[in-house]
């Protein structure tokens, strides 16, 4: 190995195993025959005599030199070689003392100046007793002595050599050259040695030919010309010659590839010889020669001149190396010229460097030492003018980069070390690091695979060859060869990522064996370098608020002038020509000028004077001290438009002014704002100042007003309200300030634009290495250390790493940097180290003070994100080194967890994610005045966040959300190892760790010592994170990572995915809202609008549903692929109880999706082109099957162990699900269409077979478990048996039987339960429907289970019917009804009653249940109750039944007993139940003589409709008894004793008259004798006006019930009694005419009977009213019949109704004289009355209809209200068919009627409400 000529160990060291050269001979002969003293030597005496003439070469030189032999026993060593010795010559002629320099010239900046100073100087000369030359002596050093000419040899040696033995032509003299040249010509060309172009491909393919000397040299000149990339094609246009170039090109072409020369036999002796040229070239290249002054300045400017054309310094020699090294085939001997020529190459540069800046020093002092002698000068051995020539005009560098990179082949093995070590020194020697390295990637970029495979293999060679040149040799300062390999290294890294598999492996197996044998940090450095670079400084947040404002603003000013400094370019430029940068542009490194940046020292930036806002609530103070302030304003007024753009994140004209910018506004004018300006700027505070300065306002002047009047005690009330709503806000305002700034607190700030492509590079890079190689990248990684003792490559990473820590902490980042031991290194480890960083990007912002485009903060944001995709790889590997179980492992991860407080920033970063998502909500969903008045806080204010859509923050939070689902893992397997390590469990440590767990998950900021599952701030996240605010694109992301995450919840299991469900439900149901809305074209919602989610976004989270939900609510199979995690026990029922408690939500959401299923299906058909299909355009419920199959996937498995619970659930939501609106007659109220699709639901699930479903109804009814939420329905027993009965109306009639036991079972178990009566009500309706539906039970059994259980039920139906009974007495069996209101089903809403009956949880049938319930079960059991006994007891087991009923009408009759108001709905319902069951003959013995008793009660008539109940119910008890009829009909009034005396008999007629109309037609027709004789027995007896009322009223009866032609033989009687009643009317009205004339008389034809209801004021008494009334009601009723009905009554009409017009002109002819007029009964009764009241008045109309029956009233309260009846009869039959046309008047209603049907109907309701009397109060 061998070393930097810079090194300052070995300056001047020039040896044989230094550079590469075997340690030969020189023949010193050789040298005095070049002189003219031998004959020319052959090649084969190049190696005669080796031993002795290389010791005498350099014993001779040491001598002339003057050492004596004191001085030469240093080199003791030389001893005569042999070849293959490894002999060392060393000159080591020291440095010159800094102290003994002429004190005004300045240090030497040269990096290597030891052999020229160590040949010039002086004094060193004196120290080494050199002797002084003189004139006098021998002229061996002088100019042109003979060392020098022995150098000159020595290269004319090389050169002849080189054109004899290894170009094979013969060299010219001078003279002949030209000559040659210009007669060269075609004669020559069969003898020319040139090669043919040959393709690429083909390396190293040559054929010799003979060549000329003038077509060689014409090739030397020509070889080195510029020719730009060595990588070309061949075809490339060749450039212009060297200007040195003698001669003119020839037309042949040639490149480096195509020259070579063949050795021939003469190889070996060849190698020699040539080998101990350049040693000779070597060691006399280092001779000093003795100048005088004059010379020497003439040597400076022969050195430093450009060679110009045919300038003899572009020495021969030169050329032939230069040719040697490029053009031969032989690797040895190119080998052996690149190293002499790099050597001399150093040499010259080192030499030419100590020339130059002595030279220049000498110039700028005027003083020169050796003004007048001589000096020692080493002449560089080849001119720095033709060193720059080459340099720049020549591409001679490139060409041997190519050769020693070509060499690196497999062929050549042998030369690899040496070529690797002479490419090292090319790289460290070229004039651009860039030459070696784009040589490497080009090849491994070329787009050849096989070449880049082959690329692959040498840069692998490369690589490990040089690891122990750069351990060894590097320094920070240096031209590291890591550094020109790094472009080619990022090269070698994106391999990785290769699609070509093979050079993907290629590039690993390099990976990983480099990463076995330590290079990690060799391959880290240049990714770190781009992380760690400058421009990437940040400052914390917390570091900001800590400073007061004016230190913060001058830290700001401070900060950006040291980067306007620093990198002296506009920062907004950044960034915008660059889009296509090459790879190199983004991954070059310039350590150097790196180091030169940091290192400089800032100047100081002007101090800044700003108005923060902490300064605001004392500026008042600040006015006031407008002398100072105006002062200190003033000094500082020049500075802000130093500072580039907007430095005061707090300014009032930053943030909420919109109309200013801020850079017009010097800091001066920002000092002395006016008050208005800051209450624009700052709404909020200005507002708190104005309040503060009112609240001081109205206190001094209520101390004022104090001793005047007193404040009233409401304006006293109103003032602690309104400090009680102050102090509300303020506490709200203070806790809303502590959420952001712990949201906040992490965030850092760069302080300057930066290249975030670079950034993502690295970033990129670490990836695809993490991607392809976790294993052995994160093992060494951990196992490399920052100690930059053992690691040259990180000296500069350490130091940029300290001067980011303190960027960090507020100080500046440039300059010198504080020492500190080296073991002090914050992050020890480089895994450390990646974290930190991964951590540090993501937690970076821009602040809102620096102007940056919108483009850097993309590139931010893009930072942030891929940032985190590495920290995810990471941390996965680390799971993976977890799972291990080893202890130091664990411990190792846990610490680096906890160093780099990974979960505490991962989370912080993800809540102010969130936090920042939802404020663009807010944004874009509120109004705009209320965003003009948002103010945020100071970090809101300063972090510049970005102003783009809600969505932009996703990326960032859909990868924290994967790396917080690594990191739950990888907590997971720490904490098991660790808690495997602990003792045994302590009670007081458990119940610590509870207490500690409690603190933690209600915390809102990260509370250190928990794992990420207990922390209040991942919880709040996950539980806000389904929320619209935050986006419907981030819902995948959160359910995966939910569902992922679920068996490492631990104990925050149940608290964290409990809301996280319910938020699930809630979004499907705004989905199906949604879904409606569009359906019926109503307005979407804003959300969905202003985002599009993803079409099958239902399905994402019905899937996390089902994950979720069978996590923790199953049992989990030994055979789960999660079964590594399994939570505690514990825990998993505490997160079953929480989610079991949610259940009736999640069915609610399944039963509202099944229901948009059915719709989709129903609106389902062909595709309508012109899109007129109607329905909803929601594109989230298209795919029906599939959502169909993921709610049956969900709820199928837990019908198995949770059918109970689900059953329930399903009974809470029926309850929910009101029925809008009902039929008000239905006690059991119909299912409504969203329970009906709940019945589909259950009926859908395979699991649930029928008998299943009615066996969970039983279990729930049994014991109903309590439903958390909705407080009016705790239990759900009565829903679950609503949900029941509409489950079996479902079923058809087989399933049902088949079923029997199972509803049997429902039936039986819930009967016994004390139930809440709709419960009773509904078994009743189940027992009712399968009853009516199925034909008889064969099995004997069956049928005696079925009568058992509705004995049961209906014994429970009659206990609740009889509630509002209560006992007569304390010991009495008897009942009455309650005296209270009841509700009638018209007035009740079933809903409701049921809904109050459940919230009564233990309702017992007792006294104190309301009426509404006994109400509805007397109307159930007389729907069902009839039908369902005669069924259920079949025709020889009636009399079963008949103790039952007998039961129940215990309960029921002392309700149709009351005839009060409020009984009505009670004694209609009794009524109606009472109908139904005396329909059947076989319950007469149960009710006949009640019944009996009831019909002959005083009261009986004192009812409302339920007449039409009682008319069946009478005439079933007259017809199952044959004689009742008949008894009745022979009753005599004096024998009941029912009746007062004045009314017995009338009330007989009543009923005898109801009990016929209560039969069908002609029904009692064969008993009309007897009903003729009853009435004659009437009207014999002296009878009174009330019996002759009810008389008509049973004409009326029979009128109705008899056929006419069975009533002809009572017509005389019916027509001789209306005449009589017509007659008495007369008389009355003539009688009270005149007593009103003639005073009081006495009618003597009126029995006087007292009433009670005596005449007042000449009227009629209210008994003759009646009388009146009742006869009118069956004149109207006779005139109603059509004349076919009722024909025998057309020949009496013409007695009571006019027919003629008598009133009318009537001819002489028609009337007889003398024959006195008829009027009939009507006309002269209308004439008294108009006589007496007058004509009749629109007041005195009643309301009358036009058509038959008129008269519908029930009462008079004056015989005037009879007028407009009379009226209407006195002119509705006349005739007018002898009247004009024109003079008829229109017919006042239709006769004869058409309608006959019509008119019956309403004769029999005439009838029927006639026998009804008023109810009692």
């Amino acid at each position: 190995m061998w070393a930097q000529a810079s090194t300052p160990k070995r300056r001047g060291a020039l040896s044989a195993s230094s550079l590469c050269l075997p340690p030969l001979s020189c023949p010193f002969h050789v040298i005095m025959h070049i002189h003219g003293h031998g004959e020319p030597l052959g090649v084969e005496n190049y190696g005669l005599k080796n031993g002795v003439c290389l010791c005498s070469l350099f014993h001779l030189k040491f001598e002339s030199l003057g050492l004596n032999e004191t001085h030469g026993a240093n080199f003791h060593f030389l001893q005569s070689p042999v070849r293959g010795d490894n002999t060392e010559i060393i000159v080591d002629t020291g440095m010159v003392p800094p102290g003994e320099e002429d004190a005004s010239f300045p240090p030497l900046k040269s990096e290597d100046s030891g052999i020229g100073l160590s040949a010039s100087s002086p004094e060193l000369s004196e120290h080494l007793r050199v002797p002084r030359v003189s004139p006098e002596k021998d002229d061996v050093w002088k100019k042109g002595g003979s060392m020098q000419r022995t150098l000159l040899c020595i290269q004319e040696l090389i050169a002849n050599f080189a054109h004899k033995n290894i170009f094979g032509v013969q060299p010219l003299a001078s003279g002949e050259e030209a000559k040659s040249e210009e007669h060269a010509g075609p004669r020559d060309e069969g003898r020319t040695r040139g090669v043919e172009a040959s393709d690429l491909s083909r390396k190293n393919s040559w054929e010799a030919k003979p060549i000329s000397v003038p077509q060689f040299k014409q090739m030397l000149s020509d070889l080195f010309t510029v020719r730009g990339s060595p990588f070309k094609m061949k075809s490339t246009e060749s450039p212009s010659p060297l200007p040195s170039s003698p001669g003119r090109r020839t037309k042949e072409e040639w490149t480096v590839d195509q020259v070579v020369v063949d050795l021939g036999s003469s190889r070996e002796s060849c190698r020699e010889a040539f080998a101990a040229a350049c040693h000779l070239l070597l060691d006399c290249a280092t001779f000093p020669v003795y100048l005088s002054q004059e010379e020497t300045e003439r040597l400076c400017d022969t050195l430093f001149r450009l060679p110009g054309a045919g300038d003899p310094s572009f020495p021969s020699w030169l050329k032939s190396l230069m040719t040697i090294c490029c053009c031969v085939t032989d690797c040895y001997l190119q080998n052996v010229a690149i190293s002499t020529l790099l050597e001399v190459i150093n040499h010259s540069q080192s030499l030419a460097l100590v020339i130059e800046d002595k030279m220049k020093r000498y110039k700028s002092s005027g003083h020169n030492p050796f003004f007048g002698r001589l000096q020692m000068v080493t002449v560089p051995p080849i001119a720095p003018g033709v060193l720059k020539v080459v340099a720049e005009k020549t591409d001679f560098y490139q060409r041997v980069a190519r050769v020693l990179w070509n060499q690196l082949n497999k062929e050549t093995r042998e030369h690899h070390i040496t070529s690797v070590e002479l490419f090292y020194r090319l790289h460290c020697l070229a004039p651009s690091a860039n030459i070696c390295e784009d040589i490497i990637c080009h090849a491994l970029l070329d787009p050849d695979k096989g070449t880049r495979l082959e690329a692959l293999f040498r840069f692998s060679v490369i690589w490990h060859l040089t690891r122990e040149i750069q351990g060894s040799r590097v320094t920070s300062h240096n031209r590291s060869f890591d550094s020109s390999l790094g472009v080619s290294l990022f090269v070698v890294l994106d391999s990785l990522a290769c699609t070509d598999g093979a050079i993907g492996a290629a590039a690993q197996g390099w990976l990983v064996r480099a990463l076995s044998l330590g290079d990690v940090a060799r391959i880290l450095e240049p990714v770190l370098l781009l992380l760690l670079q400058p421009k990437t400084q940040r400052t914390s947040i917390h570091c900001l608020k800590q400073e007061n404002s004016a230190d913060w603003h001058r830290w700001i000013n401070r900060k950006q002038t040291s980067f306007k400094e620093a990198w002296g370019a506009p920062e907004l430029q950044e960034g915008g020509s660059e889009d296509n940068a090459p790879l190199s542009q983004l991954t070059t490194v310039d350590r150097e000028a790196i180091w030169a940046e940091v290192e400089k020292e800032p100047e100081k930036g002007p101090p800044d004077c700003m108005l923060a806002e902490e300064d605001l609530p004392c500026y008042a103070d600040l006015l006031d001290q407008t002398a100072g302030g105006a002062a200190d304003s003033s000094e500082h007024t020049e500075s802000a438009d130093t500072s580039s753009g907007p430095t005061d994140s707090e300014n009032t004209s930053t943030f909420s002014s919109p109309s200013h910018d801020p850079q017009e506004l010097s800091s001066g004018e920002r000092c002395c704002v006016p008050i208005s300006a800051v209450a624009r700027a700052h709404p909020r505070q200005a507002a708190g100042l104005k309040s503060n300065a009112k609240l001081s306002l109205t206190r001094v002047d209520s101390d004022k007003t104090q001793a005047s009047e007193s404040l009233s005690s409401d304006e006293e009330a109103d003032a602690e309200l309104q400090a009680l709503t102050a102090a509300r806000l303020l506490k709200q305002e203070r806790e809303r300030r502590e959420t952001i700034e712990a949201l906040f607190k992490h965030i850092l700030l760069y302080l300057q634009p930066y290249d975030s492509r670079r950034v993502l590079y690295a970033f990129s890079v670490l990836e695809a290495v993490l991607k392809t190689n976790p294993k052995e990248f994160v093992e060494a990684v951990s196992r490399t250390s920052m100690d930059t003792s053992s690691t040259a490559h990180l000296n500069l990473i350490s130091n940029l790493l300290a001067r980011h820590q303190e960027a960090l902490s507020g100080q500046s980042f440039y300059g010198k940097l504080q020492t500190q031991a080296p073991n002090v290194c914050p992050h020890s480890l480089l895994i450390e180290l990646l974290t930190y960083l991964c951590l540090s990007f993501l937690r970076s912002y821009y602040p809102c003070y620096l102007k940056v485009s919108h483009r850097d903060l993309l590139g931010n944001r893009d930072v942030q994100v891929k940032s985190v995709e590495v920290l995810i790889r990471l941390m996965t590997q680390l799971v993976s080194v977890a799972k291990s179980a080893e202890g130091r492992n664990v411990e190792f991860i846990h610490s680096l967890l906890q160093r780099c407080r990974v979960q505490e920033f991962v989370l912080l970063s993800l809540s102010a994610s969130m936090y920042t998502s939802q404020k663009r909500y807010g944004l874009a969903t509120a109004e705009r005045g209320r965003v003009l008045r948002e103010d945020g806080f100071f970090e809101e204010r300063l972090i510049n966040l970005g102003q783009d859509q809600i969505w932009s923050e996703h990326p960032l939070q859909i990868e924290l959300l994967k790396l917080l689902q690594v990191l739950i893992v990888l907590e997971h397997h720490l904490g098991q190892v660790l808690e495997e390590a602990e003792h045994p469990p302590d009670l007081s440590l458990e119940w610590r760790r509870a207490l500690n767990f409690q603190q933690a998950i209600s915390a809102m900021q990260y509370v250190q010592p928990h794992p990420l599952t207990s922390q209040g701030l991942l919880v709040a996240a996950v539980v806000r994170g389904l929320q619209p605010a935050y986006g419907y694109g981030m819902h995948p992301a959160w359910v995966s990572l939910v569902t992922h995450s679920l068996p490492y919840f631990g104990k925050s299991l149940g608290w964290t995915v409990t809301p996280f469900l319910v938020q699930i439900c809630k979004n499907l149901d705004e989905l199906v809202r949604q879904y409606e809305s569009e359906s019926v074209k109503l307005s979407v919602s804003i959300t969905s609008k202003r985002e599009n989610v993803s079409p099958d976004y239902p399905l994402t989270l019905l899937e996390g549903l089902t994950t979720i939900s069978h996590f923790c609510l199953l049992e989990q199979p030994n055979h789960n692929k999660k079964a590594t995690a399994v939570s505690d026990p514990t825990n998993l029922k505490n997160a079953k109880n929480a989610i079991l408690e949610e259940l009736p939500r999640i069915v609610n959401t399944m039963a509202l999706l099944w229901n948009v299923l059915r719709k989709e299906e129903t609106q389902k058909r062909p595709v309508d082109l012109l899109g007129a299909t109607k329905g909803s355009s929601s594109v989230y419920f298209k795919t029906t099957k599939t959502i169909r199959q993921k709610i049956l996937d969900f709820l199928n498995p837990l019908t198995a162990h949770l059918g109970v619970q689900l059953t329930a659930a399903v009974a809470a939501v029926w309850s929910r699900k009101k029925v809008k609106r009902h039929s008000k007659t239905k006690i059991v109220p119909a299912a409504s269409t969203s329970q009906l699709t709940l019945v589909d639901l259950i009926c859908a699930l395979s699991t649930l077979q029928t008998d299943t479903v009615l066996h969970l109804v039983k279990e729930v009814v049994k014991r109903p478990p309590q439903v958390r939420g909705d407080e009016k329905s705790p239990l759900v027993d009565v829903p679950v048996l609503q949900f029941c009965y509409a489950f079996i109306q479902r079923l058809p009639v087989t399933a049902l039987q088949e079923n029997f036991p199972s509803l049997l079972g429902v039936l039986k178990e819930s009967v016994q339960l004390n139930l809440a009566p709709p419960g009773y009500f509904l078994l009743l309706s189940m027992l009712n429907d399968f009853v009516t539906r199925t034909p008889n039970l064969e099995s004997k059994k069956d049928q005696r289970d079925l009568q058992e259980v509705t004995q049961k039920i209906i014994d429970a139906v009659g206990n609740i019917a009889g509630s509002s009974l209560e006992q007569t007495s304390w010991l009495s069996r008897n009942l009455e009804v309650k005296a209270q209101p009841q509700i009638s089903l018209e007035e009740s809403d079933a809903e409701e009653d049921l809904h109050d009956a459940a919230t009564a949880a233990s309702a017992m049938v007792s006294s104190s249940a309301p009426s509404v319930y006994s109400v509805q079960a007397l109307s159930l059991l007389a729907e069902v109750l009839a039908s369902l006994l005669d069924m259920v007891y079949r025709s020889d087991e009636k009399e079963k039944a008949v103790p039952l009923i007998s039961r129940l009408l215990y309960y029921v009759f002392p309700y149709l007993r009351n005839h009060s108001a409020y009984n009505t709905p009670s004694f209609r319902a009794g009524s109606q139940l009472l109908s139904s069951l005396s329909g059947y003959a076989y319950t007469k013995r149960a009710w006949k003589k009640e019944v009996l008793e009831l019909f002959l009660d005083p009261a009986f008539f004192q009812m409302d409709t339920s007449c039409v109940h009682w008319k069946s119910i009478i005439d079933h008890l007259l017809t199952h008894e044959k004689a009742m009829f008949k008894d009745l009909m022979n009753m005599q009034s004096s024998s009941l004793k029912l009746f007062s005396s004045f009314e017995q008999k009338a009330m007989l007629l009543k009923r005898q008259a109801f009990a016929v109309f209560s039969g069908e037609l002609d029904q009692y027709h064969l008993y009309l004798p007897l009903i003729q004789e009853r009435l004659t027995d009437n009207l014999r007896v002296g009878q009174t006006s009330i019996v002759a009322a009810q008389m008509f009223l049973f004409f009326r009866v029979l009128l109705l019930r008899i056929s006419p032609q069975h009533l002809t033989s009572l017509w005389p009687i019916m027509v001789s009694e209306l005449i009589q009643t017509f007659i008495q009317l007369e008389e009355d009205l003539k009688e009270d005419d005149e007593s009103l004339r003639n005073g009081n008389k006495v009618n003597r034809m009126k029995v006087a009977v007292s009433d009670g209801n005596g005449p007042s004021g000449g009227e009629l008494p209210q008994s003759e009213l009646i009388l009146y009334l009742s006869a009118c009601k069956f004149l109207d009723t006779a005139l109603s019949f059509p004349p076919d009905k009722m024909p025998l009554f057309q020949i009496y009409r013409w007695a009571f109704v006019p027919e003629v017009d008598t009133e009318g002109p009537a001819c002489p002819s028609d009337l007889e004289e003398n024959h006195q007029e008829y009027k009939p009964h009507i006309v002269r009764i209308l004439e008294l009355l108009k006589l007496k009241y007058g004509e009749i008045s629109s007041s005195d109309e009643i309301s009358m209809k036009s058509e038959l029956p008129l008269l519908r009233q029930r009462s008079l309260s004056s015989i005037r209200q009879l007028m407009p009846f009379f009226t209407t009869l006195n002119c509705a039959f006349k005739s007018q068919s002898k009247l004009p046309a024109d003079t008829r008047a229109p017919p006042l209603f239709e006769f004869p009627v058409e309608e006959t049907p019509r008119v019956l109907k309403q004769l029999e309701e005439c009838v029927e409400y006639d026998f009804l009397e008023h109810l009692e109060c």
